[in-house]
């Protein structure tokens, strides 16, 4: 459709939807349509459920799930929890141990590799406490303050989103109105026209018939005309 302006005195409309009622003239109409956009949905969907839209075919292709026909070991893992049964001795699962304090067994007491292994294990967990500690100071010195500068910022964004959306609508639904007060004053403008059309149409063609009935008549006189000069040249 022509794009509607302030003034459409130099726009050439072509379609007036908030005036023409083509549809409901012609309702053979809507099945043209519906054909139409079948066809356009059909070049838009895939042919098949496993195809990707056309519409879509600049994306990237999507990466695949891990699934368990073609992972073992996720296959093991799921079976092991719809069964609801704990790690067996000797399976693996999360190693809990670096998560622990371990002391050499009675029988490693005088094993230099054992207490090495324990005394690895013990600066790990210390390390591990003295990050936490420190990001736990961290966390209550800045964390509350910061997620309330974010919570801040993202309310005045969601609050400028929302008046600019407010600020769109508007602006839509004047467009809208203007639009629909031209088209309906153009539709009446048309439709003012079309009858005077019609009503100049139909005096030509009374005009029309009317002076075939007087060439006719005319032909018809003229006939009588000269039968009469006829006569009275007989006569004398």
């Amino acid at each position: 459709m022509a794009a509607m302006t302030a003034s459409t005195s130099d726009v050439q409309l072509d379609s007036l939807p908030y005036y023409d009622n083509d549809l409901d003239a012609y309702p053979q109409l809507r099945a043209v349509l519906n054909s139409q956009i079948a066809i356009e949905l059909r070049n838009l969907l895939p042919k098949t459920p496993s195809q990707a839209p056309t519409n879509l075919s600049h994306l990237p292709p999507p990466r695949p799930l891990p699934s368990a026909e073609s992972d073992p070991l996720l296959a093991a893992e799921l079976a092991r929890l719809e069964g609801k049964r704990p790690l067996r001795a000797g399976e693996k699962g999360l190693d809990t141990t670096r998560y622990a304090m371990p002391f050499p067994a009675e029988e490693d007491l005088d094993s230099v590799e054992a207490w090495e292994r324990a005394y690895q294990s013990s600066l790990a967990q210390l390390e591990h406490q003295r990050l936490r500690t420190m990001n736990g100071t961290v966390l209550q010195q800045l964390g509350a303050n910061k997620w309330r500068v974010e919570n801040f910022a993202v309310e005045n964004a969601i609050k400028r989103v929302e008046n600019e959306a407010t600020e769109v609508k508007d602006v839509v639904e004047d467009v809208n109105r203007r639009r629909k007060a031209d088209q309906e004053k153009a539709g009446e403008t048309l439709a003012r026209l079309e009858r005077r059309w019609q009503e100049l149409v139909s005096g030509n063609m009374q005009l029309e018939i009317g002076c075939f009935a007087l060439e006719e008549e005319l032909a018809v006189l003229q006939a009588r005309q000269r039968e009469i000069q006829q006569r009275l040249q007989a006569a004398q």
